[in-house]
């Protein structure tokens, strides 16, 4: 007992890096073998990164010192610190349990002075905000390995048009630190259907074909997997902290509590949201639902009792994603994230993909068609719910410029080319900073009026595209806003 009370009054100076050597020998020995002491200083980590992720906005070095000073001040004996936190009652700042010892009580007293008592209250009085957004944050960006299962859901529409049903696809996913991913497809009898290595930093994936013992190693011009990691795209969303504690949920590892981020998606033009599911003891993110259960819940949707059919007619949309049994403590072989085929594939290689000026060019002709015969208001395409209006719609029904967007569209996807044309054109072949946009307005078949300009890479020559979607070279001097002009759509 007497380990346990002397390593626990070291914990929070260790977590701060305050301790000298000898002391902290003595701590990591007894963390080592002392499962409960271990624990508590892993829950004291997780506040102590919640501080400092709260505090990067609006703290500087200044208030981050102050801070481990009054921590440091607080193991010794109390102050004004330790009284600041008794007042403020943080008495669930990462859920319940954190706060069950002496060591963890002095960590939030050092967040108190960090973000200010009134927002500590609002984090932590009523489940949600600041602090969880920062728990998972910091989660997210401190992963070195990974492993989580995900289960794609899709609406599938009967051969008559008459019958929706949900169809699943199970994928088994690891992420190992610097942007390496395992990923395994499983048919519906939960037997490997394909394989999918990437390493994401060098833009290289090996596609395995078990039952076909074929691989394909590609060089991607688009990489689908962040080479930050997993997860990574919800930060942007959270970065308000904006989480709300919308109840209790049940896992194969305990009960864990649910908080949701709802926001209107401008790109999609519908209203979103994210639910994250936090073990109720541990405090790790173990779910991840997109889009929350206030949209899709699939033990309640109502196709989830229409019985799947032999034939049917299309997928018609993608009703949602579910990330479950996410470990952040995996331990990954690195021969999981090997680009190699294994003994007995035929392997095939791709190079990257690249787009030609005369597909940029025909890109554009696309979107000026679709949109009444002008050029739009973008180069690059349009939102995503303008192409879902046109899939909603019966092929018979679509006008030849709303098929022939839609076709142009997949063409590209299936080669990989998913940020469109104009992006991969300008991203190969010209020069940083030349590629310059002012067709909004212009009407197709214009001879005479400039569309978009841009320096060629390999050549040096300038080249402009007109309404009518001719290019010619031009001379700098006769460009319409000059070399050195700024655009809205560069």
């Amino acid at each position: 007992m007497n380990a346990h009370r002397t390593t626990n009054k070291l914990l929070a100076a260790f977590a701060l890096g305050e301790l000298g050597r000898e002391e902290s020998s003595e701590v990591e020995a007894h963390v080592t073998d002392c499962a409960r002491c271990r624990d508590e200083l892993g829950r004291l980590q997780t506040v102590l990164a919640c501080a400092d992720r709260m505090g990067k906005p609006s703290a500087d070095e200044g208030d981050r010192t102050l801070a481990k000073q009054a921590l440091s001040a607080a193991v010794a004996g109390g102050g004004p610190a330790g009284a600041g936190a008794q007042r403020a009652r943080p008495g669930r700042l990462i859920g319940r349990t954190i706060m069950n010892s002496r060591a963890a009580r002095l960590a939030a007293a050092a967040i108190l002075v960090l973000i200010g008592i009134g927002v500590l209250r609002m984090a932590t009085d009523d489940h949600g905000g600041v602090a969880v957004a920062a728990e998972i944050l910091a989660q997210i960006d401190e992963a070195e390995a990974i492993t989580w299962k995900t289960t794609y859901y899709n609406y599938v529409t009967s051969a008559d048009g008459e019958r929706t049903w949900l169809s699943t696809e199970e994928r088994e996913v690891a992420y190992k630190a610097p942007g390496l991913y395992h990923e395994v497809a499983l048919d519906d009898d939960m037997q490997i259907r394909s394989i999918w290595i990437v390493d994401a930093v060098n833009a290289v994936e090996l596609s395995l074909n078990p039952a076909a013992r074929t691989a394909t190693l590609s060089e991607v011009a688009v990489v689908l997997r962040s080479p930050r990691g997993p997860f990574v795209w919800v930060e942007e969303k959270m970065k308000g902290g904006d989480l709300q504690f919308v109840g209790k949920a049940t896992t194969p590892a305990g009960e864990a509590d649910v908080y949701r981020t709802a926001f209107w998606d401008e790109r999609n033009g519908n209203a979103w949201s994210y639910d994250f599911w936090l073990d109720a003891r541990t405090r790790r993110l173990v779910a991840l639902w997109v889009p929350g259960a206030n949209i899709f819940d699939p033990d309640s949707d109502p196709a989830r009792d229409t019985p799947p059919e032999e034939h049917w007619g299309m997928v018609t949309t993608s009703a949602g994603t579910i990330c479950h049994d996410i470990d952040f403590g995996a331990e990954l072989d690195d021969s999981l994230f090997r680009l190699e085929a294994p003994e007995g594939y035929e392997v095939t290689f791709r190079e990257r993909p690249t787009v030609t000026e005369e597909e940029m060019i025909e890109y554009l002709g696309v979107l000026a068609d679709f949109n009444d015969r002008t050029f739009p208001d973008s180069p690059y395409g349009f939102p995503a719910y303008r192409a879902n209006q046109i899939w909603d719609k019966p092929e018979e029904d679509r006008a030849p410029a709303e098929q022939k967007l839609l076709d142009t569209s997949n063409r590209y996807i299936i080669r990989g080319l998913n940020s469109m044309p104009t992006r991969h054109f300008i991203s190969d072949h010209t020069e940083e900073g030349s590629f310059h946009y002012v067709g909004k307005g212009v009407e197709l078949d214009d001879e005479k009026s400039v569309v978009c300009w841009y320096k060629l890479r390999d050549t040096g020559t300038y080249r402009a595209v007109y309404g009518d979607l001719s290019v010619k070279d031009v001379n700098p001097e006769d460009l319409p806003l000059g070399v050195d002009a700024s655009t809205e759509d560069e």
